[in-house]
């Protein structure tokens, strides 16, 4: 995310003020859908067209989306004002973690290198969540390059199980 110092404070303004109106979940929709609009090829190519005006994107943007609320045109006409309407994903991403937060709630990436059952997975998300304090869900990955055992992913952490990442470490204490 290398956008994050330009997406921060409109993350946090937004969330502020979904806060605040009780609007966080539909906020979160929305975010999502225009994050998933921003990432797109024809967005890319639709934002840099010189032809195309500031009213004609953003009723565009309006359009894909489905909605015209008030807060909704003005967050996207600050967005466009200030040329950050390409920073939508990571405004997405600061803003979903926000309400992790706030709701004490994390998602989980585990990376098996088999399939894992739905009581593996159970036990995995309560174990995590006692861990760290907090209601995860997870997710599950299958990647055949851990070998075995799994590697786990939770926001900036990463918990390593893998016999993959076992065999680095050896070979990292080895090499010294």
């Amino acid at each position: 995310m290398a956008n994050n110092n330009l997406a921060h404070p409109y993350a946090n303004a937004l969330f502020e003020l979904a806060k605040a109106s009780n609007t966080v979940d539909a906020w979160l929709s929305d975010l999502a859908s225009l994050a998933e609009i921003a990432q797109s090829k024809d967005f890319s190519a639709l934002a840099g067209n010189p032809r195309i005006s500031r009213d004609a994107m953003l009723n565009t943007l309006l359009e894909l989306l489905g909605k015209t609320s008030e807060p909704l045109v003005q967050f996207l006409s600050l967005l466009q004002e200030n040329d950050r309407l390409h920073v939508l994903p990571e405004i997405f991403a600061l803003y979903e973690q926000k309400v992790e937060e706030d709701r004490n709630t994390a998602k989980a990436v585990i990376q098996s290198a088999y399939a894992l059952s739905d009581s593996d997975k159970a036990r995995l998300e309560k174990l995590l969540s006692d861990k760290f304090g907090k209601s995860i869900t997870a997710s599950v990955e299958i990647n055949a390059e851990l070998i075995g055992g799994i590697k786990v992913l939770i926001n900036d952490v990463v918990i390593d199980a893998s016999v993959k990442g076992s065999l680095n470490n050896l070979a990292t204490q080895l090499i010294r």
